[in-house]
């Protein structure tokens, strides 16, 4: 399970640099009953961009944790044109 889209990133430097394409994926939740974190990496061709972390309420009659991580993404604004992959 991943996302796909079109994403921007500052470099070290300050630069945005556009990265067509970028494979979003969930690569670790972990929490508590009520709340999870999921620690998210962006790739472009096998490369890390990036990694940023997400909280989300859990449900725990709900599905597994990953696969609520990647509901809750597609929630957020930042993800809403990601296509799943």
């Amino acid at each position: 399970m991943a996302l796909k889209k079109d994403i921007s990133l500052k470099d070290n430097f300050g630069v945005e640099r556009q990265f067509a394409g970028a494979i979003i994926k969930v690569a670790e939740v972990g929490g508590t009953k009520a709340s999870q974190t999921a620690i998210v990496v962006f790739t472009n061709n096998e490369t890390v961009l990036t990694k940023k972390t997400y909280t989300f309420d859990a449900n725990l009659d709900g599905p597994n944790f990953i696969k609520q991580a990647y509901e809750h993404l597609k929630t957020l604004p930042e993800f809403a044109d990601a296509a799943d992959v």
